[in-house]
């Protein structure tokens, strides 16, 4: 006999575990979890001192991931941060130049040196994504991605600040371990805990 909730169970139950088994690189090394969030709290921080920007990109659910976790930013962090969402501008972009070039036409439009990009994509093989993720590189950006399915997917495999992977082949596990990553962070910096 089938028993729904006991399943559920067991994917709440699994989703926890993948939190202890994300792992991080700083510029292609690997370190802890914990060294990598600090990481990513300073680089809120600098943006801050500096007076630079944070921009966000993802596809599906990771679109709608980082449009929330951009305003948390904003609002709760004090952060210059923006998506690439609009409707008009996503049109605009696929229309005249197809959706591989979606994100990286306005990020060459807006970025700037040392601004941050914070790549979020399940897959990390989606093409918009990782070209997107190679523009900041050339800009130089601080490049920090999230990703899971396989370790070996060509946005972990850029030289990136920070690099998040968490090993799961499940999307709404991908999704949810990547925001809750990136939330800790936020609730952090929040609280006066990111380095400022």
């Amino acid at each position: 006999m089938n028993h729904p909730g006991k399943e559920a169970l067991s994917w709440l139950r699994s989703l926890a575990k993948l939190l202890d088994e994300s792992t991080c690189r700083y510029q292609g090394d690997p370190v802890s979890l914990d060294h990598g969030l600090q990481t990513l709290l300073q680089i809120w921080s600098r943006q801050i001192a500096h007076d630079r920007s944070v921009f966000w990109i993802g596809n599906g659910g990771s679109a709608a991931l980082v449009s929330h976790l951009s305003q948390d930013l904003i609002n709760n962090c004090g952060v210059r941060s923006l998506t690439f969402n609009d409707p008009s501008l996503i049109t605009c972009m696929s229309n005249d130049y197809g959706y591989g070039q979606v994100f990286k036409r306005p990020l060459l439009a807006l970025a700037r040196e040392q601004d941050v990009l914070m790549a979020v994509s399940s897959s990390g093989m989606s093409t918009n994504i990782v070209d997107a993720a190679r523009a900041a590189l050339e800009i130089g950006m601080d490049l920090v991605t999230f990703s899971a399915f396989s370790a070996d997917n060509r946005l972990h495999k850029l030289q990136s600040t920070l690099s998040f992977h968490t090993p799961t082949e499940i999307y709404g596990h991908a999704e949810l371990t990547h925001e809750a990553l990136i939330h800790a962070a936020i609730d952090t910096f929040s609280r006066g805990e990111g380095g400022r």
